[in-house]
């Protein structure tokens, strides 16, 4: 079934006015009750911080209850008042990104002066079913990480694993991936203030090099694993969403150095002489405050990052014999036309191996300079309505070696955040938010000849030449996908709303985003030769060759939008149970260049035509209940379930640019050496899609108890469970 934009357009219009998502702010909700347990209804409730003057008030309803939905993450003042009864000030509420709070407000009769207490609201979840795990900003400022990525810390949470996702030297595979619940690590989202950080790769986020930095100017970030809600989508995994600082009333700034060397290292075995170099500086500074007092804020951050690793590299070279034409097993004659590539190999200066082999090693300067920028503006420019806007920019270039020191690489990347949010109180009982976010990302590679002398390309009109393979030795040459360039645009918008009804919590969401992804991929596009052994290389004697052909054409360009609706529920039953119910409808258009090919059926021939079948959009339902049990706060019993789907697959295009007639693979057995006859070129290899391909799923659910100990303890005994 085909889904086209005319019909996500048709969507947009009938469902837009009654659509939201809020990953960006917190609920706080409650009671209000006197000395006895009695329910009071009517009583006025103001919550306030401090920090930035926001106030939100409301009144309790027939059943004493009250919600504040959509706050900001920070710490606030909760104000009870109702006549014949004492007022209550209650203070040290601090509520975090995605947290659903709950408080109890307890009025004692009189009219003597107000009552003040400090307490945070209940640690204990008594609201939501989803398993979630905050890392807050104390956590962040105090756990000592080596590189200062924030996003290690995910690794802290339970069911999350590292994943190591870089290969054998591929951009593609990039930083360190996290696994959640046991689910692909290219399935998990980033999300910073709600605006997509994923590149093409989908991988995790942060720099080509692997690096997330900008520590200082995270406030905090919670990683959904099990049974989260329907207002999150795009993808099965972990949500991993990010909340950034913003200015207060009060003025307030660091400034960080950081230093490293290789003082106390010791010397690696396989260092020739003294031990290599390294020096790192990683420093910056941030600056925050007030532009005009309870309206106007801003927050500013910088973070770089020098690094020289010195490493010790160890590869096989031909060792002197050999380069003569003298092997083990007699004299062969050197082919001219393999001398100019032999006499590149460098010279050995390590034991040998037999059989025309030897140990070489050399030292390599690994440097990596990265330049992370940040800035945010917060308004309010009228009581009850919010503003922010945040730029963030990331430079990244790091110099990395391959096996032979003729052909380092340089793995770049320079990716840009923007977020534009505005958040409005309509009444005491309904909020609507509106966001706009661009991701621009760009991850790439360049690799290098740089030889004594010029050596003769293997494919006609490359600049470079490619790479060899020799029975015995690491590939000699350039790293295969050579100068990769991989882009993403990401426009998005989202529209939020959330009213409070009697018991209900009611949520609704719509998201839509624009991808347009360019690949420049010249992946195989210097070609390969292989040579079964050393003897088969001195002789000219290759077993095959594999790359593009001349003609060949490295570069896609697809266009293609994510759209998601939700609605989310969250109903007390009674006083002590809470029942979380949503459903998300979620899909994609189709990803269209006119280079791509259609194989409907894997044993014919690709013909151009659309990669795959689009899939009709996906029905998400989400559900849960949590009991507090006694109706203290300080113990409740969750049970979650979910159905989740990724629609967010671009990383799949990656692959299929090297497929005919556009960009074909040629396979060529006995070639002719450096140069193949690509006219007798065979076994043109193939990179399709499933023609009908279904959307990836995933069935998860959870069930937990979690029981308050004493002060800011608590522990929680659960089982978490997926399928797909």
């Amino acid at each position: 079934m085909r889904f086209s934009l005319r019909t996500l357009l048709l969507c947009l219009s009938l469902l837009w006015t009654s659509t939201a998502a809020a990953q960006t702010s917190a609920t706080l909700a409650g009671h209000v009750e006197d000395a006895s347990g009695g329910r009071l209804p009517g009583v006025s409730v103001t919550l306030s911080s401090a920090a930035t003057g926001l106030t939100r008030a409301t009144v309790t309803d027939d059943q004493g209850r009250f919600t504040f939905a959509a706050l900001p993450a920070g710490e606030y003042v909760a104000r009870a008042e109702l006549s014949g009864f004492r007022p209550l000030v209650q203070s040290g509420l601090r509520l975090t990104v995605g947290e659903q709070a709950s408080l109890v407000i307890q009025l004692a009769a009189g009219a003597a002066e107000e009552v003040r207490v400090e307490a945070n609201a209940g640690q204990v979840n008594t609201r939501s079913s989803d398993l979630s795990y905050l890392v807050d900003e104390r956590t962040i400022a105090r756990i000592p990480i080596n590189g200062r990525n924030f996003t290690d810390l995910m690794s802290l949470q339970p069911g999350v694993t590292p994943f190591p996702h870089r290969d054998n030297g591929s951009a593609v595979a990039h930083g360190l991936a996290m696994s959640v619940n046991g689910v692909d690590p290219r399935a998990n989202v980033y999300l910073l203030d709600g605006t997509l950080l994923n590149d093409f790769t989908n991988g995790p986020a942060g720099s080509v090099a692997g690096t997330a930095l900008g520590m200082d100017t995270v406030r905090e970030f919670r990683v959904e694993t099990n049974a989260y809600s329907a207002e999150f989508g795009r993808a099965a995994g972990g949500q991993i969403n990010v909340i950034t600082k913003s200015g207060t009333n009060q003025h307030a700034g660091s400034l960080f150095e950081y230093h490293r060397n290789d003082a106390l290292d010791a010397r690696n075995y396989f260092d020739a002489g003294r031990k290599p170099d390294f020096v790192r500086h990683q420093f910056g500074g941030t600056a925050g405050g007030p532009i005009v007092r309870d309206r106007l804020f801003f927050f500013a951050g910088y973070e770089g990052l020098r690094e020289n690793l010195g490493r010790t590299i160890v590869t096989t070279v031909p060792d002197d014999q050999a380069r003569l034409g003298i092997l083990p097993g007699g004299p062969v004659a050197i082919s001219p036309a393999v001398r100019p590539y032999l006499e590149e190999f460098p010279r050995a200066n390590g034991e040998n191996l037999g059989g025309g082999l030897a140990r070489y090693t050399f030292p390599f300067d690994q440097t990596l300079r990265q330049h992370f920028l940040q800035g945010r503006v917060d308004a309010m420019p009228a009581d009850g309505t919010q503003l922010f806007a945040r730029y963030t920019l990331d430079d990244t270039n790091q110099r990395l070696p391959t096996d032979y020191p003729q052909f380092p690489r340089n793995f770049v990347s320079r990716n840009q955040y923007l977020t534009v949010e505005f958040r409005q109180v309509l009444s005491s009982a309904t909020i609507h938010t509106a966001r706009a976010g661009y991701s621009r990302t760009r991850i790439g590679q360049t690799v290098e000849v740089n030889s004594a002398q010029p050596l003769p390309v293997f494919v006609p009109g490359r600049a470079l030449m490619g790479a060899i393979d020799i029975g015995g030795f690491p590939r000699f040459g350039t790293q295969t996908s050579a100068n990769l360039l991989l882009g993403q645009d990401v426009f998005s918008g989202e529209y939020d709303i959330t009213h409070v009804r009697g018991r209900h919590l009611l949520k609704a969401g719509a998201l839509v985003e624009r991808y347009q992804d360019d690949e420049f991929n010249p992946t195989f596009s210097l070609g390969i030769f292989r040579f079964a052994n050393l003897s088969a290389f001195l002789r000219n004697q290759p077993a095959q060759f594999i790359g593009l052909t001349p003609e060949s054409d490295v570069n896609r360009h697809w266009d293609w939008t994510l759209f998601g609706f939700y609605a989310q529920d969250e109903m007390q039953i009674g006083r002590d149970v809470t029942i979380n119910a949503g459903l998300r409808y979620e899909g994609a258009t189709l990803p269209r260049d006119p280079r791509d090919i259609s194989m409907p059926d894997f044993l014919g021939a690709p013909m151009p035509g659309p990669l795959y079948d689009n899939p009709a959009p996906a029905l998400s339902p989400r559900g849960g209940v949590v009991w507090n049990a006694g109706g203290s706060g300080r113990t409740s019993v969750r049970a979650g379930y979910g159905l989740y789907f990724n629609t967010s697959n671009q990383q799949n295009l990656i692959v299929t640019v090297t497929n005919p007639p556009a960009t074909p693979r040629v396979i060529i057995a006995n070639p002719a050496f450096p140069v193949p006859p690509f006219e007798r070129g065979g076994g043109i290899s193939v990179r399709p899609i499933q023609h009908d391909v279904e959307l990836p799923r995933l069935h998860a659910w959870n069930a937990n108890v979690q029981q308050a100990l004493f002060a800011d303890w608590v522990v929680m005994l659960g089982y978490a469970g997926s399928r797909g």
